[in-house]
C-alpha cells in the first residue's frame, strides 16, 4: 500500500519507522505544515517527500492511503477529507473528540466500503491477547471489574505549549495519550458502556494542563472499570481483570516504546497456585498496521467493530464532561 503520513512529530515518525519495516508499506509522503529540521532530515534519510498539506497528498492518484497522526482536533476533518478521496484511512487515537464525530467517520468509511483503521495497539499486545482468550473461554467465569493505573512522567518536562498538554486537543489529563487505551480494552472485554463519573485535577501542573484523571465506568453487562492515570510520575502500567471464577494481573515494566518486558499472573482460586508468565516486547504498533493492510486486502478481519469504536468515544466524551462536571454520573 503506498501512503502518507500526516504528522511529523514524535509518534509520526515512529510509525513511519514501522512501516519501513514492513513489505506492505511504501511511505511516499511525510506531511507536516511546519516540520522540524530534524523531521525533513529524517524524511530525507528514508527517501521520503515532504508534503506541507494533506489536500495536495489526497490529489495524488498514486497514493492508495493516509495515516493520520495529528493533533487530535483534527482528526475529524481530515478522516472525511481522506475518504471522500477514495484513500484508506488509519487514524490514529482518538479517532475523534465527540461520539457523533466518530459516528460521522464510521459512517463515511462504511459507505466508502473501506477499513478504518486505529491506533490502539494494546490489543495486538500478547498479554492482552491471552485475556481475551482467557475472558472468550470463561476461564474467569462472570466478568466484574476492569481496574487499571497507567502513568508515567513523559509529559513532565515537555514544553507548556505544546498541544499534548491543550485541553482542546487532549482534555481529561492524560486521556488521550494512555487511557483511550484502557477504554478500548474494556469495550473488548465488557461491550457496551452505560454509566460514567470521572475526576481530572491538575496537582503538579500550572492549570489548565491537568495531570491527574479517574474514572469509574459501567456496563451494559453489569461490569465496572476503574481507571487512573497520572502525567507526573515514573512508569506503573497495571491492569486486573477480576471475574467470580479468577483474575489477571498485567504488569508492564514501560511504555510501548522502551522495550520494556511485561509479567502476567493468573489465579484461578484461593488455594490454587498463581501462574506468572513474563512476555517480552513485541511490536504491536507494525502488527496492527499489518492487521489493517491485510483487512483492506480482504484477507482477513479487522479486530475492531464499527460499534467498538464509536462506543470508546462515547466513554471518553463523557469522561471529559463529566469531570468537567465535578464528576457528574454521565448515563450513555
Amino acid at each position: 500500500m503506498r501512503v502518507a503520513v500526516a504528522g511529523l512529530g514524535w509518534w509520526g515518525k515512529q510509525i513511519i519507522s514501522c512501516l519501513e519495516k514492513s513489505p506492505r508499506f511504501d511511505t511516499r509522503y511525510g506531511v507536516d505544515p511546519l516540520p522540524s529540521a530534524s523531521a525533513l532530515d529524517f524524511l530525507s534519510s528514508l527517501n521520503i517527500r515532504h508534503a506541507p498539506d494533506l489536500a495536495s497528498v489526497l490529489a495524488d492518484p498514486d497514493i492508495d492511503g493516509v495515516i493520520l497522526a495529528t493533533p487530535h482536533q483534527l482528526h475529524e476533518e481530515q478522516c472525511l477529507a481522506v475518504l471522500a478521496a477514495g484513500k484508506e484511512l488509519f487514524c490514529e487515537k482518538p479517532l475523534a473528540m465527540t461520539a457523533a464525530g466518530a459516528r460521522r467517520i464510521v459512517d463515511a468509511c462504511e459507505r466508502a466500503g473501506k477499513v478504518l483503521g486505529i491506533g490502539h495497539e494494546r490489543r495486538y499486545e500478547e498479554c492482552f491477547e491471552l485475556v481475551q482468550e482467557l475472558v472468550g473461554e470463561g476461564a474467569l467465569g462472570t466478568l466484574l471489574l476492569y481496574e487499571a493505573n497507567i502513568s508515567h512522567d513523559l509529559f513532565k518536562n515537555i514544553d507548556r505549549s505544546n498541544w499534548r498538554l491543550d485541553p482542546k486537543h487532549a482534555p481529561a489529563g492524560m486521556m488521550t495519550a494512555t487511557g483511550i487505551h484502557q477504554t478500548d480494552l474494556c469495550v473488548a472485554l465488557f461491550g457496551e458502556p452505560c454509566e460514567v463519573r470521572a475526576e481530572t485535577a491538575s496537582l503538579t501542573f500550572a492549570p489548565p494542563a491537568s495531570d491527574f484523571v479517574t474514572a469509574a465506568l459501567k456496563f451494559k453487562s453489569g461490569a465496572r472499570a476503574t481507571i487512573t492515570l497520572l502525567s507526573c510520575v515514573p512508569y506503573y502500567g497495571r491492569v486486573t481483570v477480576f471475574g467470580d471464577k479468577g483474575w489477571v494481573e498485567v504488569m508492564t515494566e514501560g511504555n510501548v516504546d522502551q522495550g520494556k518486558p511485561t509479567v502476567v499472573t493468573q489465579c484461578t482460586g484461593t488455594q490454587a497456585p498463581r501462574q506468572v508468565t513474563v512476555y517480552h516486547p513485541t511490536d504491536t504498533v507494525t502488527a496492527n498496521f499489518e492487521s489493517w493492510a491485510a483487512a483492506v486486502a480482504g484477507e482477513k478481519r479487522y479486530r475492531f467493530s464499527s460499534a467498538e469504536l464509536v462506543d470508546n468515544i462515547r466513554i471518553f466524551e463523557a469522561i471529559v464532561r463529566s469531570s468537567a462536571e465535578d464528576g457528574r454520573t454521565v448515563s450513555l
